[in-house]
Protein backbone atom coordinates (compact mmCIF):
# COMPACT_ATOMS: atom_id res chain seq x y z
CA UNK A 1 0.00 0.00 0.00
CA UNK A 2 1.50 3.53 -0.85
CA UNK A 3 2.80 5.67 2.13
CA UNK A 4 0.04 8.25 2.97
CA UNK A 5 1.44 11.94 2.14
CA UNK A 6 2.58 13.85 4.53
CA UNK A 7 1.27 17.59 3.37
CA UNK A 8 3.45 20.01 4.94
CA UNK A 9 1.95 23.36 3.43
CA UNK A 10 -1.48 22.32 4.78
CA UNK A 11 0.18 21.47 8.21
CA UNK A 12 1.88 25.06 7.84
CA UNK A 13 -1.20 26.89 6.95
CA UNK A 14 -3.05 25.68 9.82
CA UNK A 15 -0.11 26.47 12.42
CA UNK A 16 -0.46 30.47 10.87
CA UNK A 17 -4.16 30.39 11.12
CA UNK A 18 -3.81 29.81 14.80
CA UNK A 19 -0.60 32.42 15.20
CA UNK A 20 -3.14 34.69 13.47
CA UNK A 21 -6.13 33.90 16.14
CA UNK A 22 -3.46 33.75 18.55
CA UNK A 23 -1.72 37.11 17.87
CA UNK A 24 -4.75 38.75 17.13
CA UNK A 25 -6.06 38.10 20.68
CA UNK A 26 -2.71 39.11 22.62
CA UNK A 27 -3.62 42.45 20.50
CA UNK A 28 -6.19 42.99 22.21
CA UNK A 29 -5.42 41.86 25.83
CA UNK A 30 -2.23 44.09 25.89
CA UNK A 31 -2.38 46.68 23.12
CA UNK A 32 0.36 48.81 24.49
CA UNK A 33 3.00 45.42 25.47
CA UNK A 34 2.19 43.19 22.62
CA UNK A 35 3.26 44.27 19.01
CA UNK A 36 5.05 41.77 17.62
CA UNK A 37 7.96 42.49 15.19
CA UNK A 38 10.57 40.84 12.85
CA UNK A 39 13.75 42.38 11.64
CA UNK A 40 15.51 40.85 8.72
CA UNK A 41 19.11 42.00 7.73
CA UNK A 42 20.03 40.54 4.46
CA UNK A 43 23.35 41.74 2.68
CA UNK A 44 23.98 41.69 -0.62
CA UNK A 45 21.30 41.33 -3.77
CA UNK A 46 21.48 37.49 -4.10
CA UNK A 47 17.67 36.50 -6.46
CA UNK A 48 17.15 33.74 -4.00
CA UNK A 49 17.76 35.41 -0.87
CA UNK A 50 15.80 38.04 -1.59
CA UNK A 51 12.76 35.39 -2.58
CA UNK A 52 13.04 33.95 0.58
CA UNK A 53 13.12 37.53 2.97
CA UNK A 54 9.97 38.64 0.66
CA UNK A 55 8.49 34.89 1.57
CA UNK A 56 8.96 35.90 5.57
CA UNK A 57 7.63 39.11 4.57
CA UNK A 58 4.61 38.70 3.40
CA UNK A 59 4.06 35.54 6.22
CA UNK A 60 4.15 38.51 8.67
CA UNK A 61 2.08 40.69 7.19
CA UNK A 62 -0.41 37.96 6.67
CA UNK A 63 -0.85 36.48 10.59
CA UNK A 64 -0.54 40.22 11.73
CA UNK A 65 3.54 40.45 12.80
CA UNK A 66 5.59 44.26 11.91
CA UNK A 67 8.30 43.26 9.32
CA UNK A 68 11.06 45.39 8.72
CA UNK A 69 13.69 44.40 5.89
CA UNK A 70 17.10 46.04 6.22
CA UNK A 71 19.56 45.96 3.24
CA UNK A 72 23.20 46.25 3.55
CA UNK A 73 25.25 46.30 0.46
CA UNK A 74 27.60 43.40 -0.49
CA UNK A 75 30.98 45.76 0.48
CA UNK A 76 29.58 46.58 3.81
CA UNK A 77 32.48 46.15 6.77
CA UNK A 78 31.48 43.41 9.61
CA UNK A 79 32.21 46.35 12.26
CA UNK A 80 29.26 48.21 10.77
CA UNK A 81 26.95 45.12 10.20
CA UNK A 82 27.62 43.91 14.15
CA UNK A 83 27.28 47.65 14.92
CA UNK A 84 23.46 48.07 14.10
CA UNK A 85 22.86 44.43 14.63
CA UNK A 86 23.38 44.84 18.13
CA UNK A 87 21.60 48.47 17.98
CA UNK A 88 18.33 46.42 17.26
CA UNK A 89 19.21 44.21 19.91
CA UNK A 90 18.70 47.52 22.17
CA UNK A 91 16.00 48.11 20.77
CA UNK A 92 12.79 47.17 22.63
CA UNK A 93 10.02 46.79 20.04
CA UNK A 94 12.21 44.40 18.11
CA UNK A 95 11.61 41.03 18.79
CA UNK A 96 13.34 38.85 16.34
CA UNK A 97 16.28 39.66 14.48
CA UNK A 98 17.34 37.16 11.10
CA UNK A 99 20.12 37.65 9.05
CA UNK A 100 19.97 36.13 6.22
CA UNK A 101 22.29 33.69 4.79
CA UNK A 102 24.51 33.13 3.36
CA UNK A 103 26.55 36.26 4.34
CA UNK A 104 29.41 37.50 1.72
CA UNK A 105 33.42 35.63 2.12
CA UNK A 106 34.59 38.32 4.42
CA UNK A 107 31.95 38.52 6.89
CA UNK A 108 32.07 35.61 9.25
CA UNK A 109 28.76 33.92 10.27
CA UNK A 110 29.77 33.10 13.84
CA UNK A 111 30.25 36.40 14.89
CA UNK A 112 26.87 37.79 13.44
CA UNK A 113 24.66 34.95 14.89
CA UNK A 114 26.96 35.64 18.34
CA UNK A 115 25.99 39.62 17.85
CA UNK A 116 22.18 39.00 17.35
CA UNK A 117 22.14 37.41 21.22
CA UNK A 118 20.40 34.37 22.09
CA UNK A 119 16.97 36.75 23.11
CA UNK A 120 16.02 37.45 19.33
CA UNK A 121 17.26 34.48 17.69
CA UNK A 122 14.24 33.96 16.03
CA UNK A 123 16.19 31.66 14.22
CA UNK A 124 18.01 29.35 16.60
CA UNK A 125 21.43 29.25 15.74
CA UNK A 126 22.88 31.03 18.68
CA UNK A 127 25.34 29.19 20.03
CA UNK A 128 23.45 28.99 23.36
CA UNK A 129 20.55 28.17 22.22
CA UNK A 130 22.07 25.14 19.86
CA UNK A 131 24.02 24.21 23.09
CA UNK A 132 21.05 24.54 25.14
CA UNK A 133 18.91 22.03 22.68
CA UNK A 134 21.71 19.18 23.36
CA UNK A 135 21.89 19.12 27.12
CA UNK A 136 19.10 16.99 29.11
CA UNK A 137 18.59 19.60 31.55
CA UNK A 138 18.33 22.97 29.63
CA UNK A 139 15.91 24.17 27.36
CA UNK A 140 16.43 26.30 24.36
CA UNK A 141 15.13 29.74 23.81
CA UNK A 142 14.69 29.48 20.02
CA UNK A 143 14.92 25.92 18.26
CA UNK A 144 15.96 26.01 14.36
CA UNK A 145 13.05 26.61 12.13
CA UNK A 146 13.78 23.69 10.06
CA UNK A 147 14.64 21.20 12.06
CA UNK A 148 11.72 22.06 14.59
CA UNK A 149 9.60 21.61 11.54
CA UNK A 150 10.49 18.30 10.64
CA UNK A 151 9.56 17.43 14.54
CA UNK A 152 6.16 19.14 14.25
CA UNK A 153 5.55 17.48 11.18
CA UNK A 154 6.19 13.69 13.07
CA UNK A 155 4.05 15.11 15.60
CA UNK A 156 1.41 16.41 13.92
CA UNK A 157 0.92 13.07 11.73
CA UNK A 158 0.72 11.08 15.45
CA UNK A 159 4.06 9.90 14.59
CA UNK A 160 5.59 8.21 18.05
CA UNK A 161 9.05 9.19 18.61
CA UNK A 162 9.96 8.21 22.05
CA UNK A 163 11.42 4.46 21.60
CA UNK A 164 11.98 4.45 17.98
CA UNK A 165 15.07 3.97 16.14
CA UNK A 166 15.81 7.29 14.00
CA UNK A 167 18.66 7.68 11.52
CA UNK A 168 19.48 11.71 10.42
CA UNK A 169 21.13 11.51 6.91
CA UNK A 170 23.29 14.58 7.29
CA UNK A 171 25.62 16.75 10.11
CA UNK A 172 24.86 20.39 9.01
CA UNK A 173 24.46 22.99 11.74
CA UNK A 174 21.26 23.74 9.75
CA UNK A 175 19.49 20.80 9.96
CA UNK A 176 20.77 17.41 10.55
CA UNK A 177 22.79 18.15 14.07
CA UNK A 178 19.99 19.71 15.29
CA UNK A 179 17.26 18.00 14.20
CA UNK A 180 18.99 14.87 15.88
CA UNK A 181 19.44 16.35 19.01
CA UNK A 182 15.38 17.34 18.99
CA UNK A 183 14.76 13.52 17.97
CA UNK A 184 16.76 12.50 21.13
CA UNK A 185 15.12 15.00 23.00
CA UNK A 186 12.14 12.78 22.26
CA UNK A 187 13.51 9.97 23.65
CA UNK A 188 14.69 8.36 19.78
CA UNK A 189 17.32 6.51 19.75
CA UNK A 190 19.22 8.46 16.94
CA UNK A 191 22.16 7.48 14.13
CA UNK A 192 23.82 10.21 12.82
CA UNK A 193 24.94 9.84 9.46
CA UNK A 194 27.43 11.62 6.81
CA UNK A 195 29.52 11.51 3.52
CA UNK A 196 31.63 9.00 5.75
CA UNK A 197 28.99 6.99 6.85
CA UNK A 198 30.20 2.97 6.33
CA UNK A 199 26.94 0.72 5.54
CA UNK A 200 25.02 3.73 5.15
CA UNK A 201 22.46 1.06 3.61
CA UNK A 202 21.61 -0.99 6.24
CA UNK A 203 21.73 1.75 8.67
CA UNK A 204 18.65 3.22 6.82
CA UNK A 205 17.21 -0.35 7.03
CA UNK A 206 17.33 -0.31 10.30
CA UNK A 207 15.27 2.96 11.29
CA UNK A 208 11.49 3.25 11.76
CA UNK A 209 11.87 7.11 10.67
CA UNK A 210 14.70 8.52 8.48
CA UNK A 211 15.25 12.05 8.13
CA UNK A 212 17.57 13.29 5.33
CA UNK A 213 18.81 16.28 4.62
CA UNK A 214 22.41 15.76 2.54
CA UNK A 215 21.95 17.47 -0.55
CA UNK A 216 22.66 14.81 -2.97
CA UNK A 217 19.74 14.43 -5.25
CA UNK A 218 17.29 10.80 -5.19
CA UNK A 219 20.20 9.71 -2.41
CA UNK A 220 18.03 7.46 -0.58
CA UNK A 221 16.06 4.81 -2.24
CA UNK A 222 13.17 2.57 -1.30
CA UNK A 223 14.68 -0.63 -1.10
CA UNK A 224 16.81 0.51 1.44
CA UNK A 225 13.63 1.40 3.65
CA UNK A 226 12.38 -0.66 6.54
CA UNK A 227 8.93 -1.27 5.74
CA UNK A 228 6.57 1.38 7.43
CA UNK A 229 9.19 3.62 8.15
CA UNK A 230 8.42 7.31 8.25
CA UNK A 231 10.58 9.23 5.78
CA UNK A 232 11.03 13.28 6.31
CA UNK A 233 12.70 14.46 3.17
CA UNK A 234 14.28 18.00 4.00
CA UNK A 235 16.04 18.05 0.65
CA UNK A 236 15.56 20.04 -2.12
CA UNK A 237 17.26 19.17 -5.56
CA UNK A 238 17.40 20.55 -9.10
CA UNK A 239 17.68 17.58 -11.78
CA UNK A 240 17.15 17.74 -15.84
CA UNK A 241 14.15 17.44 -17.04
CA UNK A 242 13.47 17.61 -20.80
CA UNK A 243 9.29 17.29 -20.64
CA UNK A 244 9.46 20.21 -18.17
CA UNK A 245 9.05 23.66 -19.87
CA UNK A 246 11.86 24.63 -17.86
CA UNK A 247 14.39 21.79 -18.72
CA UNK A 248 14.48 20.52 -14.70
CA UNK A 249 11.97 19.89 -11.63
CA UNK A 250 12.74 19.67 -7.75
CA UNK A 251 13.65 16.30 -5.95
CA UNK A 252 14.39 15.51 -2.74
CA UNK A 253 17.48 13.51 -1.22
CA UNK A 254 14.75 10.41 -1.18
CA UNK A 255 13.76 8.58 -4.27
CA UNK A 256 10.48 9.41 -3.74
CA UNK A 257 8.71 6.90 -6.32
CA UNK A 258 10.57 4.18 -5.13
CA UNK A 259 10.27 5.07 -0.97
CA UNK A 260 6.23 5.58 -1.56
CA UNK A 261 5.61 2.13 -2.09
CA UNK A 262 7.50 1.06 1.56
CA UNK A 263 7.42 3.81 3.68
CA UNK A 264 4.04 4.41 5.84
CA UNK A 265 4.14 8.48 5.78
CA UNK A 266 6.70 10.61 3.70
CA UNK A 267 7.02 13.91 2.29
CA UNK A 268 6.85 15.18 -0.88
CA UNK A 269 9.23 17.58 -2.57
CA UNK A 270 8.20 20.51 -2.52
CA UNK A 271 5.35 20.39 -0.54
CA UNK A 272 6.96 18.64 2.71
CA UNK A 273 9.30 20.51 5.10
CA UNK A 274 9.92 23.80 2.97
CA UNK A 275 6.55 25.09 3.97
CA UNK A 276 7.04 24.47 7.65
CA UNK A 277 10.31 26.61 7.95
CA UNK A 278 8.64 30.23 7.58
CA UNK A 279 5.66 28.80 10.01
CA UNK A 280 8.25 27.84 12.25
CA UNK A 281 10.47 31.45 12.58
CA UNK A 282 6.24 32.65 12.63
CA UNK A 283 5.79 30.99 15.81
CA UNK A 284 9.40 31.60 17.44
CA UNK A 285 8.64 35.36 16.38
CA UNK A 286 5.33 35.46 17.89
CA UNK A 287 6.87 33.34 21.45
CA UNK A 288 9.39 36.11 21.50
CA UNK A 289 7.10 38.99 21.24
CA UNK A 290 4.70 37.04 24.28
CA UNK A 291 8.24 36.90 26.81
CA UNK A 292 8.74 40.53 26.08
CA UNK A 293 5.43 41.23 27.25
CA UNK A 294 5.26 39.25 29.88
CA UNK A 295 8.76 40.38 31.09
CA UNK A 296 6.99 43.59 30.46
CA UNK A 297 3.93 42.89 32.65
CA UNK A 298 5.75 41.04 35.14
CA UNK A 299 6.05 42.90 38.79
CA UNK A 300 10.24 43.65 39.56
CA UNK A 301 11.72 41.80 42.16
CA UNK A 302 14.55 42.68 43.89
CA UNK A 303 17.55 40.33 45.76
CA UNK A 304 18.95 42.13 48.82
CA UNK A 305 22.45 42.21 50.04
CA UNK A 306 22.48 40.44 53.45
CA UNK A 307 23.17 42.16 56.29
CA UNK A 308 25.37 41.07 58.71
CA UNK A 309 25.27 42.89 62.08
CA UNK A 310 27.21 43.58 64.66
CA UNK A 311 27.13 44.51 68.58
CA UNK A 312 28.51 47.04 69.57
CA UNK A 313 27.72 49.01 66.42
CA UNK A 314 30.65 49.60 64.19
CA UNK A 315 31.92 52.92 62.69
CA UNK A 316 30.18 53.89 59.65
CA UNK A 317 33.38 53.78 57.63
CA UNK A 318 33.13 50.22 59.13
CA UNK A 319 30.18 49.41 57.93
CA UNK A 320 30.33 50.57 54.69
CA UNK A 321 33.97 48.99 53.81
CA UNK A 322 32.36 45.39 55.10
CA UNK A 323 29.51 45.61 52.24
CA UNK A 324 29.85 44.79 48.58
CA UNK A 325 27.51 46.51 46.39
CA UNK A 326 25.17 44.49 44.17
CA UNK A 327 26.82 44.66 40.79
CA UNK A 328 24.98 47.60 39.01
CA UNK A 329 24.49 45.43 36.02
CA UNK A 330 22.83 42.75 38.21
CA UNK A 331 20.04 45.62 39.78
CA UNK A 332 19.47 46.43 36.01
CA UNK A 333 18.55 42.33 34.87
CA UNK A 334 16.22 42.80 37.75
CA UNK A 335 14.56 45.88 36.78
CA UNK A 336 14.11 44.56 33.27
CA UNK A 337 15.91 47.50 32.07
CA UNK A 338 17.07 46.80 28.53
CA UNK A 339 20.83 46.81 26.84
CA UNK A 340 20.50 50.12 25.29
CA UNK A 341 18.63 51.78 28.16
CA UNK A 342 22.17 51.15 30.36
CA UNK A 343 25.27 53.78 30.30
CA UNK A 344 27.93 51.58 32.52
CA UNK A 345 29.87 53.41 34.89
CA UNK A 346 32.64 50.48 36.15
CA UNK A 347 30.78 47.87 38.00
CA UNK A 348 28.62 49.79 40.08
CA UNK A 349 27.21 52.49 38.59
CA UNK A 350 25.45 53.77 35.65
CA UNK A 351 23.57 56.01 33.74
CA UNK A 352 19.62 55.15 32.75
CA UNK A 353 18.04 56.56 29.64
CA UNK A 354 15.07 58.56 29.78
CA UNK A 355 13.73 56.63 26.87
CA UNK A 356 12.75 54.07 29.40
CA UNK A 357 9.83 56.38 30.67
CA UNK A 358 8.11 56.04 26.87
CA UNK A 359 8.63 52.10 27.48
CA UNK A 360 7.19 51.89 30.50
CA UNK A 361 4.59 54.59 30.54
CA UNK A 362 1.88 51.85 30.54
CA UNK A 363 3.29 51.44 34.27
CA UNK A 364 0.87 52.91 36.75
CA UNK A 365 3.23 55.32 38.57
CA UNK A 366 4.61 54.86 42.15
CA UNK A 367 4.25 56.94 45.16
CA UNK A 368 6.64 59.46 46.32
CA UNK A 369 8.18 59.91 49.58
CA UNK A 370 9.77 63.26 50.37
CA UNK A 371 11.74 63.02 53.33
CA UNK A 372 12.59 66.75 54.82
CA UNK A 373 14.64 68.11 57.21
CA UNK A 374 15.60 71.86 58.55
CA UNK A 375 16.93 71.15 62.24
CA UNK A 376 20.45 71.04 62.60
CA UNK A 377 22.92 68.45 64.97
CA UNK A 378 25.78 68.09 65.47
CA UNK A 379 25.49 64.60 63.41
CA UNK A 380 23.74 66.37 60.55
CA UNK A 381 19.27 66.60 60.34
CA UNK A 382 19.33 63.05 59.45
CA UNK A 383 17.40 63.44 56.15
CA UNK A 384 19.73 60.62 54.05
CA UNK A 385 19.60 58.04 57.48
CA UNK A 386 16.05 58.75 57.07
CA UNK A 387 15.75 58.04 53.62
CA UNK A 388 18.04 54.87 53.79
CA UNK A 389 15.86 53.19 56.41
CA UNK A 390 12.34 53.76 54.58
CA UNK A 391 14.02 52.13 51.77
CA UNK A 392 15.56 49.50 53.57
CA UNK A 393 11.83 48.72 55.49
CA UNK A 394 9.71 49.16 52.27
CA UNK A 395 12.36 47.16 50.11
CA UNK A 396 13.98 44.24 52.69
CA UNK A 397 10.92 43.52 54.76
CA UNK A 398 8.02 44.84 52.84
CA UNK A 399 9.23 43.25 49.47
CA UNK A 400 8.20 46.37 47.59
CA UNK A 401 10.15 48.18 45.18
CA UNK A 402 11.73 51.38 46.34
CA UNK A 403 14.53 53.73 45.21
CA UNK A 404 16.06 56.31 47.55
CA UNK A 405 16.89 59.31 45.41
CA UNK A 406 20.17 61.44 47.34
CA UNK A 407 22.32 63.63 46.73
CA UNK A 408 26.33 62.06 46.43
CA UNK A 409 27.17 62.70 50.86
CA UNK A 410 30.22 64.59 51.50
CA UNK A 411 33.32 62.93 53.41
CA UNK A 412 33.03 65.18 56.22
CA UNK A 413 32.31 62.24 58.62
CA UNK A 414 34.14 60.07 57.67
CA UNK A 415 36.80 62.41 59.28
CA UNK A 416 35.03 63.23 62.34
CA UNK A 417 33.43 66.15 61.40
CA UNK A 418 29.80 67.96 60.84
CA UNK A 419 29.52 66.94 57.04
CA UNK A 420 25.95 66.71 56.65
CA UNK A 421 23.90 63.52 54.45
CA UNK A 422 26.00 61.12 55.52
CA UNK A 423 26.49 58.53 58.41
CA UNK A 424 23.57 56.52 60.09
CA UNK A 425 24.91 53.68 61.17
CA UNK A 426 23.62 50.31 58.68
CA UNK A 427 20.98 52.20 56.99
Amino acid sequence: MPATLIDGKAIADDIRAQLKVQISARKALQPDLFKPKLVVVQVGARDDSSAYVRTKGKACKEIGIEFEHIKFDESVKQPELISHIKKLVADTNVHGILVQMPLPAHISEAAVVDAVGPEKDVDGFHADNIGNLTKRHAKALFEPCTPRGCIELLQRSGVQIAGKRAVVIGRSDIVGTPVAAMLTNGNATVTLCHSRTQNLEQLVGQADIVVVAIGQAELVKGEWLKPGAVVIDVGMNSIEDKTKKSGWRFVGDVHFESAKEVASLITPVPGGVGPMTVAMLMQNTFLAASRAADAAAAPVHLSVNPLQMQVPVPSDIDIAMAQTPKPIQLLADELQLAPGELELHGSYKAKVGLEVLERLKHRANGRYILVAGTTPTPLGEGKSTTTIGLCQALGAHLNRPAFACVRQPSQGPTFGIKGGAAGGGYS
